[in-house]
């Protein structure tokens, strides 16, 4: 059961990932993230890099940093019906900010609103 909710949500998210059209992709240049051919430093990946992707490797690297900023974060439940909505709310940041850095970017998006104190 696990399995099937797991390919139905990636199948989602690819899906919801390929139809996004980077409208306000910055110009394509070498990124200061790539510290060698094939290498990337992930803290240093800004949203431009993936903005101007092709939609695979799009789908690949945010699928990535999906899994990577929920480990560093020490989340352990994931809920699979939220993954395409979550990752349109942050290519919308990356949209809107392309020089914000891919960590930067999932935190804006998805980080629990405040509400302001009282004083």
């Amino acid at each position: 059961m696990t399995r099937k909710l797991t390919v139905a949500a990636l199948a989602t998210f690819f899906v919801a990932t390929a139809a996004m059209h980077p409208a306000a992709a910055a110009p394509a240049s070498p990124s200061d993230a790539q510290v060698a051919p094939g290498q990337w430093e992930v803290a240093r990946v800004r949203c431009a890099d993936i903005l101007n992707a092709a939609d695979d490797d799009r789908a690949t690297v945010v699928m990535f940093y999906y899994g990577y900023l929920a480990a560093q974060y020490g989340i352990k439940v994931i809920d699979v019906a939220k993954i395409a909505d979550n990752i349109q709310k942050v290519m919308h940041q990356c949209e809107a900010k392309p020089t914000m850095t891919v960590p930067e970017a999932f935190r804006a998006a998805l980080a629990p609103h405040r509400k302001k104190a009282r004083g």
